[in-house]
């Protein structure tokens, strides 16, 4: 697509940096950089949700800030194609359906497939793409330049972002390592880099999650031989293998094998298909059709003759890697002595459980499971360690860091790692979700907070879930409901029956009937020191709400949801 039409505005505005997500953990990207009266976005995605948000699908950047400034807002600006960076998109569109998203050709495919599904209908017919590449020019978006550098990550078509805003010259680069061999890919543009810093970088915000790691990257050709010794000491067994849905290399390199070895490919997970299909259409996997298998004619082959690479590397529930596990599918079964290759370290926080847990299916399953804690060459990271980013800050030279992507302890190390090359530690913003960095004048100072919070999304609720459901999920889940039912006269507004008492998941009514009669007492007694005589529910029924919890407490030391109810008759 053509590139819009704008000019740079002239301004003398502080530029102000805002970590609004992806600083507290690795997940959920979203940086601001607001001047005057402009914003940008870079990066919009999603976390995965901790064992205690029950019913939680993904969590999402808070986009109030953003909302409440959507007059400002000029353009979304996203660096590469994994979830944790463009997964939020269509939620971003459901409140600036008209705001230009600038990506390049990759990312472009992985979100239009993604809004190919019915429910981002609407979304789907709003979007504005404009392709923003290391080779495409600069594109001028109210006061900010912002063109793209090539970088080496899981992904391919990786880039970091030169902003150049009135305050002068900011480098955003999240996610990245040095791979002077990558599958896919050209090296790292470091020449690029070295020009940015002899022109002067005002501000570097960059990848620190390798900042405890020690060395340089291992490159992705480093895997080449992985797939082919694994297939060929698997002559005659089923093979599965599971990695990141994005993970395009990877995936070349597993068909390049399973060929080599005289087997065909079958795509198992909608993820997969969805990212194989936009990759093939690109170019990244240039593979013919009879290559592959489909899903639904697997079983009419002999398995020796199949590689499956199969979503659900993070263990997620549905996936069609759990539900192999779990004997539920509908199109394979998992055949004794399988071999099932997890190729997807290091898990993001919060799935390490269910990753466990399809493990474990599997292995009951009679499958041999293969996971990077047994055996080495399954992975190489996609974030440089502390080498790759002493590389880059020395060729970049900036006054000021802002290291992301990471936690807090990877920040301080961050830190850490720059003094050591010489830079000032005060010159480095260790930043929290809705910090703020104001650069004026060629100074820089800790800006105002945002007030951010976490928002929960399930599938059935875009909007997001307030945490007070979630509270409530979680005491159903631990201490089960418990609901009483009071019959009142509509005319008289009098209790005119027996009270009915309800439990689920708190005790078995057959085995507790002294408490559940005790229970009644309790309710009993409220209603008669109103003698009978409802004139204000709520009041009542905030009242027996209150009698109950403390009864039960005390007799169970347990606290059910208490429901009370009136049933007018």
């Amino acid at each position: 697509m053509n590139m819009p039409n704008l000019f740079i505005k002239k301004s003398n505005a502080p530029l102000r940096i805002i970590t609004l997500s992806g600083t507290e953990g690795v997940t959920k990207n979203l940086t601001l950089f607001e001047c005057g009266d402009d914003i940008i976005a870079v990066d919009c995605g999603i976390g995965f949700p901790d064992s205690d948000m029950l019913g939680v699908d993904v969590v999402i950047p808070d986009m109030t800030y953003l909302v409440e400034n959507a007059h400002k807002l000029r353009g979304l600006f996203l660096t590469h194609g994994h979830e944790d960076h463009i997964g939020a998109v269509p939620y971003f569109l459901d409140s600036f359906p008209d705001v230009p998203i600038f990506c390049g050709r990759l990312v472009q495919g992985f979100i239009t497939e993604k809004l190919g599904e019915k429910k981002y209908k609407k979304q789907k017919e709003s979007i504005r793409f404009h392709i923003l590449e290391e080779d495409t020019p600069e594109v001028s978006v109210g006061v900010f330049g912002v063109s793209a550098f090539r970088v080496n990550h899981s992904v391919p078509s990786a880039t970091g972002f030169a902003i150049r805003t009135p305050q002068g010259l900011a480098l955003h680069c999240p996610d990245y390592k040095i791979d002077w061999t990558p599958v896919l890919d050209k090296p790292m543009d470091l020449a690029k880099i070295v020009r940015y810093g002899e022109e002067g970088v005002m501000c570097l915000l960059s990848d620190c999650l390798g900042s405890t790691s020690e060395g340089y990257s291992k490159s992705e050709r480093t895997l080449d031989n992985t797939f082919s010794d694994f297939f060929e000491n698997a002559e005659d067994r089923q093979i599965f293998v599971t990695t990141i849905s994005t993970n395009i290399s990877r995936m070349y390199q597993i068909i390049t094998s399973a060929l080599r070895h005289g087997r065909r490919v079958v795509l198992s997970g909608r993820s997969i298909r969805q990212s194989v299909s936009v990759a093939r259409s690109l170019g990244y996997l240039p593979f013919k059709d009879d290559a592959f298998v489909e899903e639904e004619d697997s079983g009419k082959y002999l398995q020796k003759d199949l590689v499956y690479i199969i979503a659900g590397c993070y263990g997620q529930q549905g996936s069609s890697l759990d539900r192999l596990a779990r004997a539920e599918h509908k199109n394979m079964t998992l055949e004794l002595n399988s071999l099932v290759i997890f190729s997807a370290d290091p898990n993001p926080p919060g799935v390490q459980e269910d990753v466990e847990r399809v493990m474990d299916n599997l292995t009951l399953s009679g499958a041999e499971v293969i996971y990077s804690e047994i055996q080495e060459n399954l992975h190489v990271s996609g974030h440089g360690p502390k080498g790759d980013l002493t590389i880059m800050a020395m060729l970049s030279r900036p006054r000021y860091f802002i290291p992301i992507g990471g936690t807090v302890t990877k920040m301080r190390a961050y830190k850490e790692m720059v003094k050591t090359l010489g830079f000032k530690g005060d010159n480095v913003f260790e930043l929290l979700e809705g910090d703020s960095v104001v650069f004026e004048n060629g100074d820089a100072r800790k800006g105002d907070h945002v007030n951010v919070t976490q928002v929960l999304v399930d599938g059935s609720n875009s909007e997001g879930i307030s945490p007070v459901v979630i509270k409530d999920r979680g005491q159903l889940s631990d201490d089960g409901v418990f609901i009483a039912v009071v019959p009142v006269s509509k005319d008289t507004n009098k209790v005119i029956g027996k009270v009915e008492i309800i439990t689920r998941g708190f005790v078995y009514v057959k085995t507790s009937k002294t408490l559940i009669g005790k229970s009644r007492d309790v309710i009993n007694r409220v209603l008669d020191s109103k003698q009978g005589q409802i004139d204000d529910w709520n009041v009542v029924r905030n009242r027996i709400k209150k009698e109950l919890e403390n009864y039960l407490f005390r007799e169970t030391r347990r606290e059910p949801m208490i429901i009370v109810q009136a049933i007018y008759i």
